[in-house]
Formats: C-alpha cells, structure tokens, sequence
C-alpha cells in the first residue's frame, strides 16, 4: 500500500503546473487535460525525463499550443484523403502527380483492408511495412491501367515507388501530428 503525503496523493504522485507524474509499477506517466479531453502518456523509467517532459507539456498547456505528447490518430483511409487534399490545394499538385499518388495508396489501403487488423496509421509498425511489401510481390496489374490487357506482377519501379509514395505520407503524418512522438516512419 503506497504512503500518504500531507495534500492525500501517494508519494510517488507529483504536479508540475497543470500536469500529475505518476508512478506505476517502475514506470513514470503523465495525465492531464488537454482541451477538455483527459491524456495519459507513458514516459519511461527516470524520475528526471519523467519531471522534464511534465514542465515541458506543462508550459505548452500554459501558452495554449498543443502538447508534445499529443496527436491524433487516424485510419489509414483518412490520413490518404488528407494527405491528397493537402497536395492538391495546398501544394497544387498537378492532376497526373495527384493521380499517381491516389493509385499508389490504393494498394495500401486495400492492403489494410483485406484482413490486417491494423485500424489507425499508428498502429503500422516495421512488421506491417515488410508484410505490405511482400504483396506489392505478389499483385497482378493491368500494365497501362486498362482493364482489357493482360495482368503482371508489379516491376521493381513500381513496388519502390508505391513505398516512397507511402512512406511520404507517413512523414505528412507526422508532421500534422497524425502519429505519436517519437514514432518512427515504417517505410523509412
């Protein structure tokens, strides 16, 4: 049973402004309100880390910006569909780029949809980017896009450029705060 303090929490319970670290088990969290939503981060074994990062979100909480721990997740459809929209009216894209690009995440998109239970872009790991490129192997196209020629497996060049295109759309990702800190791009 943890001890008590003076104020009622356990002694292993610390503020910082806004922001409750605590520990459970030997790991430190964080637990704070972020625009009326409750946020609970795991940050790791050292009390120190642990009292920098609450100052650190504690300060961005104080002057409105979003906290560094903070992201919102997204499934994989909808993080294409925002990705595309960005490169056609912010970026202005050309038709055919955009073309290309919406053709090159339909294989992911399907990918995920037949039978990997990978819901939301921060759930596809390393593992989930290898299992994708093994079926980008065994895909069979139609060479020019039209449905009365005969299908191939996708040629070297496709497969390398249906993975930059996604791993492109993991770097938006991270930048408009679609996937956690500290996350590494699995098609890097």
């Amino acid at each position: 049973m943890s001890k008590k303090t003076a104020r009622g929490r356990s002694a292993s319970t610390r503020r910082v402004g806004r922001v409750t670290v605590y520990l459970r088990g030997e790991v430190w969290y964080v637990y704070y309100y972020e625009n009326g939503r409750r946020v609970r981060r795991r940050l790791g074994g050292s009390w120190l880390e642990a009292k920098q990062l609450a100052a650190q979100v504690n300060a961005q909480l104080a002057t409105g910006a979003p906290a560094m721990l903070s992201f919102e997740p997204v499934s994989i459809p909808e993080l294409r569909r925002r990705w595309l929209d960005h490169h056609e009216h912010v970026l202005r894209s050309s038709v055919a780029t955009i073309r290309r690009y919406r053709a090159a995440t339909d294989h992911l998109v399907r990918f995920m949809e037949n039978g990997n239970a990978v819901k939301s872009a921060d759930g596809v790991a390393l593992s989930t980017a290898e299992q994708f490129a093994r079926y980008l192997r065994r895909v069979k196209a139609f060479p020019n896009g039209h449905p009365n020629t005969a299908t191939r497996t996708l040629r070297d060049k496709g497969v390398i450029f249906i993975l930059e295109t996604c791993r492109a759309m993991f770097n938006y990702a991270a930048k408009h705060r679609h996937l956690p800190p500290y996350y590494k791009n699995p098609f890097a």
